[in-house]
């Protein structure tokens, strides 16, 4: 009798469905060869010795690759696979154990660390237990969210900057853009600048800030005015230098006539207040 697995989704946060769509949609090849996984600085390794419970021991991978075990004193274990270091340790062993029995075991992989800095669902280091490309590990660690500049992100490898269009690659299906992951990669979604509408509309908070949008425009983001809404006495809070000003706007009379009256710009971090008409 089969039975299934049930499906765990990913949280509902911008863009991330597409992104596991075309994570799906850009994979590797269901059958390909798998490369033996070469030991690393800081990984966690589990070092056993059959029949000889004094000398299993939980390691740490120094960065200089070393290991510190009993009997033995320094091992070098970075650079080398499982069955390398595990035949390395029976010839050690060999020299005081009869006829040692050795296993080695990861226990943690921590050598192999991308670092997701800045909007993402989940920001912080993803290990690459194994290949995945942009569009994948964004997809595991929860997509780009609202808040984030997505179309102005970047990877850093070493001293190289590359720019990457997290809504240009989901949207239009810009696959040039997914590259493949390497231990050490950043990639950066930079949180974008916001503007902040409060008071009488149908849905206050944060927008992000663009260089095009106007008090209207954030007004009709919001979901436009509420019945209870003064919009004839509207409150423009902005920082000038190291002052806050206060800039009173009567948007009735901007709607009725914009030709006289031009819809005014916004800046990041402005904060639009509409008050409560008076009865």
């Amino acid at each position: 009798m089969m039975t299934t697995m049930p499906l765990r989704y990913a949280p509902p946060l911008v863009l991330v469905l597409a992104l596991a769509a075309l994570a799906l949609l850009s994979g590797a090849p269901i059958a390909e060869a798998v490369e033996p996984y070469v030991i690393g600085p800081e990984d966690v390794l589990d070092v056993q010795v059959w029949d000889n419970r004094d000398l299993n021991h939980v390691v740490f991978v120094r960065p200089d690759g070393m290991v510190s075990l009993p009997l033995l004193g320094e091992v070098p274990a970075g650079g080398r696979t499982v069955k390398q270091l595990q035949d390395d340790l029976t010839q050690l062993y060999s020299k005081t154990v009869k006829v040692p029995s050795v296993t080695v075991i990861i226990k943690e992989i921590k050598s192999r660390p991308v670092f997701f800095i800045g909007g993402f669902g989940r920001p912080g280091v993803l290990q690459l237990t194994r290949d995945l490309t942009l569009i994948q590990a964004v997809s595991i660690i929860g997509g780009v969210v609202p808040g984030a500049d997505a179309e102005k992100g970047y990877l850093l490898r070493g001293d190289k900057r590359t720019p990457i269009d997290f809504t240009k690659m989901v949207q239009k299906g810009d696959l040039t853009q997914n590259l493949k992951l390497e231990p050490g990669d950043s990639v950066v979604a930079p949180i974008a600048d916001m503007v902040f509408v409060e008071g009488e509309v149908k849905r206050p908070g944060a927008q992000k800030y663009t260089n095009d949008l106007t008090i209207l425009k954030a007004i009709t983001l919001a979901g436009g005015f509420t019945p209870l809404a003064a919009s004839g006495r509207v409150d423009l809070l902005r920082t000038e230098g190291e002052k806050k000003v206060r800039i009173r706007l009567d948007l009735d009379k901007l709607m009725r006539a914009p030709e006289e009256n031009p819809d005014m710009k916004l800046r990041a971090d402005d904060i639009i207040f509409v008050p409560q008409r008076l009865f």
